[in-house]
């Protein structure tokens, strides 16, 4: 599908890509990791044409669709319903030529061909699948008729996702995909991208999500491109075991260059041994240096441990709360109770954030009380902390207004914890990225709550909060950054609830499930693996229960099915394999040409070669690269066409 050549790309003294090579291969799920700020996104950019490279080339299949999903969208007076129906150009295009030609019998024949066409590309459900997709991804139908501009950046993002989504173009390149998506909704999507036909190149943090779409995961580290097959965990383990083989390779290298050092300086002022020594010194001049893994960076603090608290940490009593006609309580009343760690799930609009700020005293019930217990204080984390920070303020300006009290030093630790360090912290806020003002609210919070300590930092005061409520707190954090303040949340004393989209991250401390539901909550103890249990064995109930009554009336019907299906598998199946069979040789033999072009450019960047005895090694050099170069044309010309010819078979 896509075969990216040693791209090379450059900002000022910034070397982003670095000889960067892959292939993406069809119907491919693929996950693209690596620290923020390395260039994934730019990637992206460089695949799709919206950045061109200092060198190096991205080959794509002739008539290749391609749908890209960026972290910023643009709003406009088009509904949310029009955008993801009539989102994709070319099908706007026909349908509005369609609708041209429809009273026009002089064009009968062209008016025949822009049907045809309007029914590949699923014109006459087209709007019933758009309202799947929606609601599947959070979007009820009274948003539907909303104009994109009313919107916010998250849901527009949605509908973003949607309109791509119902395209189903060749190759979905998705950037952060799960940010403003709820739990539910990220589930679905999960479960849609398994079935997806397409090729999938995926930007992730949520390592749950990456296990259970990705076969391959390629990372990007300082400029350098690393594919590893399996999903992330595979992923971690063959990183771990490469590091490891790097560090034995450093050691013996290491040693070897000290031996060497050694005999140069014993043996430099003897004439007896210049030869010897010279030969030593270009041989270490040329030695290539065996490159080791440097560490990635993650926030790294600890929170700080309340003093106990009685039994009953909040009560909820009997409230009631509506927004304006529509009632999210009525008479509610629920308890948390000491050492409590709950995760708050449920569908979009059911009410988990509204219970959160009821809790966090940030909203006030219309009736009924919410009553923190004895000794309890509390801290909250909102969705969006991090866009409501002073934005004409340092960074170092915005955790003094938290913590005041501080002294210097420990300030300086602390925002260290949260990797603002050196001239990080005169930045202005204003010039922040997401995930750093993300960080900073973090940082905040744990100052605000009256004691902190990071690394060696720590702030006294009488009473750290013995009761924590976070909204979405993992969105812009990296994958280390996130399981720290897992495990630092699984360490912490107190108690605490959570509304969050990643599943690992919840995995790792929370305790019990609360699924919130239409102004009520039911409670699943466990962490949310336990949950996911219980709520699959649930539906497996109602399934089994269900089919049985059709499966005696519907056996006929099945066998008739299977035989059909069968023939078909059998034709498919004998056109298909010799085209699989060939389109793998093909793509094999050009993994194994860029290998050997590689090899070859390293030969002929090697001086040597260039010296009047090596003039016969040297023409046979560069008459075998042409003779790659010819083959690779003839090779990519075929590789294009059998992938149309597979990809027809298969949507037989």
């Amino acid at each position: 599908m896509i075969f990216v050549e040693k791209v090379v790309l450059q900002f000022g003294s910034k070397v982003l890509f670095e000889d960067v090579s892959f292939h993406l291969r069809p119907k491919e799920k693929v996950g693209l990791v690596g620290e923020n700020g390395t260039g994934k996104t730019t990637l992206f950019k460089v695949i799709t044409g919206k950045t061109t490279p200092d060198s190096g080339k991205v080959s794509l299949r002739k008539g290749l669709r391609f749908g890209l999903l960026e972290q910023e969208m643009e709003g406009g007076s088009e509904t949310v319903l029009e955008r993801v129906v009539l989102g994709d150009p070319h099908f706007l295009k026909v349908k509005t030529e369609m609708e041209r030609l429809q009273s026009d019998q002089t064009y009968h024949d062209r008016y025949g061909d822009l049907q045809h066409e309007f029914e590949r590309l699923g014109g006459y459900d087209r709007e019933a699948r758009a309202k799947t997709i929606l609601l599947g991804l959070g979007i009820k139908a009274e948003k539907w008729d909303q104009p994109l501009d009313q919107l916010s950046g998250g849901w527009r993002m949605r509908c973003e996702l949607s309109r791509l989504l119902l395209q189903s173009p060749d190759i979905l390149l998705l950037d952060e995909p799960s940010n403003h998506l709820d739990l539910k909704s990220v589930v679905w999507l999960e479960s849609f991208l398994k079935a997806y036909e397409g090729s999938v190149l995926l930007i992730s943090h949520d390592r749950r999500f990456l296990n259970s779409l990705a076969s391959r995961i390629i990372e990007l580290d300082r400029g350098v491109l690393s594919a590893y097959s399996g999903n992330y965990d595979d992923y971690e383990k063959q990183k771990q075991e490469k590091e490891a083989l790097l560090e034995s390779q450093a050691a013996n290298q290491g040693r070897k260059i000290a031996e060497v050092e050694r005999f140069i300086e014993r043996f430099r002022a003897k004439n007896t041994k210049a030869t010897q020594v010279q030969s030593r010194i270009k041989m270490l001049e040329k030695m290539e240096r065996v490159q080791t893994a440097q560490g990635t960076k993650a926030i790294h603090f600890r929170f700080p441990q309340p003093a106990r608290t009685g039994r009953h940490v909040l009560e909820v009593n009997d409230i009631c709360k509506s927004y304006g006609r529509l009632k999210v309580y009525e008479n509610f009343s629920i308890n948390l109770e000491r050492g409590w760690k709950v995760a708050l799930v449920g569908e979009n609009g059911a009410g988990k954030s509204t219970l959160l700020k009821l809790m966090a005293g940030a909203l006030q019930p219309d009736g009924g009380e919410v009553k923190l217990g004895a000794n309890v204080s509390r801290s909250y984390f909102a969705q969006h902390q991090g866009e409501t920070l002073n934005f004409n303020h340092t960074v170092f300006q915005s955790l003094e207004e938290s913590a005041p009290g501080l002294l210097l030093t420990e300030k300086r630790n602390i925002l260290g914890a949260f990797l603002f360090a050196g001239e990080d912290v005169e930045k202005k806020v204003s010039v922040l990225s997401g995930g750093e003002c993300s960080r900073l609210a973090l940082a905040r919070m744990l100052c605000g709550g009256g004691s902190a300590k990071s690394g060696n930092a720590s702030a006294k005061s009488s009473s750290p909060p013995s009761l924590v409520l976070f909204d979405e707190p993992t969105n812009h954090l990296d994958m280390r950054s996130r399981e720290h303040l897992a495990a630092v949340l699984s360490d912490y004393e107190g108690s605490l609830v959570v509304i969050s989209h990643d599943r690992f991250f919840l995995d790792g401390f929370i305790n019990r499930v609360w699924e919130v539901d239409t102004g009520a909550v039911k409670d699943y103890p466990g962490n949310y693996s336990d949950y996911d249990w219980a709520k699959s064995k649930e539906v497996q109930d109602v399934a089994v229960s269900s089919n049985f009554a059709k499966e005696a009336s519907s056996s006929q019907l099945q066998k008739e099915r299977k035989r059909k299906e069968a023939e078909e598998r059998n034709h498919r199946y004998k056109n298909l394999k010799p085209l699989q069979t060939r389109l793998a040789k093909v793509e094999s033999r050009l993994e194994v040409l860029m290998q050997t072009n590689e090899d070859l450019q390293t030969q002929l960047a090697d001086s040597s070669i260039y010296e009047a005895d090596q003039k016969t090694r040297l023409m046979e050099t560069l008459e075998q690269q042409n003779s790659l170069k010819a083959e690779e044309k003839i090779l990519m010309q075929e590789w294009d066409e059998l992938t149309v010819a597979v990809e027809q078979f298969e949507n037989l």
